[in-house]
């Protein structure tokens, strides 16, 4: 096999939890994409996903080391501080076989492909953006004769590259224009998906039609169509076949935002869950939106399709903050979404910010009463997550831009792709860095705690004990943000960090 698709392991880190803004869902499907576009021009290329093997790095390298490929096409996520272990086992690889060539896709490199191509000189290239036909040319001269595997004079859009006196080449290539012109994904692993309960993944658009500041998605595509989505038909012939060829009922789609814009977006939906009606498919689906899409005609054909799941990017309780990020959505916008869907018998999943670069006490507070209000805190889990949520700052994205040059913001990832930042506001700050530890502490305890097979008084008393430890961390966030609102303490360090222990221990003593 002369091409190699590698989903490298992804590595836990103890005190990251924020995977749904590092690794977008639309980014869970490019491999399987380049795949299924490269075995459409008869070039043979094998998947190897070392994250779903649950591969360990040296796992990884064992198995490539037996294997011979002129081009390896690796799919980078960005792991934190975990990341420099992806790239020495990249290094490792490249010292085996020093004739591979090693190019990088995904979005992590496509923010940060100059300073990965100037620091780690065993990546050849790095894809920028929609990989798709960017893979394709490479790998047509790659395996070009002519070519012999060199990139002199090589002129391939959307790919970047050190050219013969170490300049860092790049040319854009435009967006897909018709996605209903890609082959549906390869999904060679899809027993073992199943094998595992992994929902199968649809993508049915990219890109979005907002411009939230925090968001990567529109830049990775270059910014030319903000949305493109495949047509109704198109998703549900891929879904058909999936439903009829695999028996699978349960999908997720993988777009950041499932509804096109306006009228026409709701009238796309409405067709596809007509046509999965009028086939009595009997499936479940769930997809991603934002709150102004949510409106009863389209969502109630769309539950009597099959909907049962809805991630809603709220992103703030707070008027303020709302339009600090560019969301053009209203706190009533987002309450009204929430109502409609729970009419319909959906209980929504939320993104949400809790603390960002510019928050304040007010607008903490008003994110908390938000969430009591709409009765969202419901399980340890959903509510340590919403309650510590830090927004990140990627490369990329336009807070990045601006906020690159603030004197608190001077610190960046080992690539320059991730801003670390202090809050303006000290208060808050102090604060924020408090409630993370309690919500931590939380979060370390549950798959601790509950693993084991259960009968049903054991149920009983977890579901006491979750409820009870839900109860703490509310009762805690509220009391110490009154504190704080008073700012009882706020300049003794020795009172901060000892209320942060109190308050960890208090929520470790839950579970004795």
């Amino acid at each position: 096999m002369s091409i190699l698709l590698l989903e490298p392991p992804r590595l836990p880190h103890p005190y990251r939890f924020e995977d749904v803004v590092n690794a977008p869902l639309s980014a869970c499907l490019l491999t399987g994409y380049i795949s299924s576009v490269l075995h459409k021009n008869e070039i043979e290329a094998e998947i190897i996903n070392a994250h779903l093997y649950d591969w360990s790095i040296e796992e990884t390298i064992t198995h490539l080391s037996r294997k011979s490929f002129l081009l390896l096409c690796v799919h980078i996520v960005y792991l934190w501080e975990k990341t420099q272990d992806i790239f020495d086992m990249l290094s490792a690889l490249k010292t085996m076989n020093l004739t591979v060539h090693l190019n990088l896709y995904g979005y992590y490199p496509t923010f940060a492909y100059g300073k990965i191509l100037t620091d780690f000189p065993f990546i050849d290239s790095v894809t920028v953006g929609e990989p798709e036909f960017t893979s394709l040319d490479l790998a047509r001269h790659i395996l070009s004769e002519k070519n012999k595997g060199f990139l002199d004079e090589m002129n391939i859009p959307g790919l970047a590259f050190r050219d013969t006196n170490g300049r860092i080449v790049f040319n854009p290539r435009p967006p897909i224009q018709n996605l209903d012109q890609l082959p549906s994904p390869d999904r060679q692993d899809i027993d073992l998906y199943k094998k595992k309960g992994i929902v199968t993944y649809i993508q049915g658009s990219r890109g979005c039609y907002g411009h939230c500041t925090f968001c990567y998605l529109n830049p990775f595509y270059g910014q030319v169509n903000l949305w493109r989505g495949r047509s109704a038909k198109n998703i549900f012939d891929e879904i058909l076949k999936l439903r009829t060829e695999h028996s699978i009922g349960n999908f997720y789609f993988s777009d950041a935002n499932f509804f096109g814009p306006g009228k026409p977006g709701k009238e796309r939906a409405v067709t596809l869950a007509e046509l999965i009606l009028s086939h009595d498919l009997n499936i479940r689906f769930g997809f991603e939106c934002r709150a102004n899409d949510i409106e009863e005609y389209s969502l109630s054909r769309l539950v009597m399709a099959g909907l049962t799941n809805v991630f809603l990017g709220l992103e703030s309780g707070d008027t303020a903050s709302l339009k600090r990020f560019k969301k053009h959505i209203s706190v009533d916008e987002n309450k009204k979404a929430i109502q409609l869907l729970r009419d319909y018998g959906i209980e929504p999943t939320f993104g949400l910010i809790m603390f960002e670069f510019n928050s304040t006490m007010e607008s903490v507070r008003n994110n908390f009463v938000f969430l009591q209000e709409m009765g969202i805190m419901t399980t340890p889990a959903v509510t340590a997550h919403l309650l510590h949520h830090r927004q990140t700052i990627f490369a990329g994205t336009p807070d990045y831009q601006s906020m690159i040059r603030e004197p608190t913001c001077t610190d960046t990832s080992f690539t320059n792709y991730e801003l670390f930042y202090k809050i303006k506001d000290p208060k808050v700050e102090a604060f924020s860095e408090i409630i993370s530890n309690v919500c931590r502490a939380a979060l370390s305890l549950l798959p601790k705690t509950f693993t084991c097979e259960t009968n049903a008084s054991d149920s009983c008393i977890e579901s006491n004990l979750l409820s009870t430890l839900n109860n703490t961390l509310i009762t805690l966030f509220a009391k110490t943000l009154t504190d704080f609102e008073a700012n009882k303490n706020l300049e003794n360090p020795d009172f901060l960090r000892d209320t942060s222990r109190k308050l960890v221990h208090e929520v470790e003593t839950v579970f004795g």
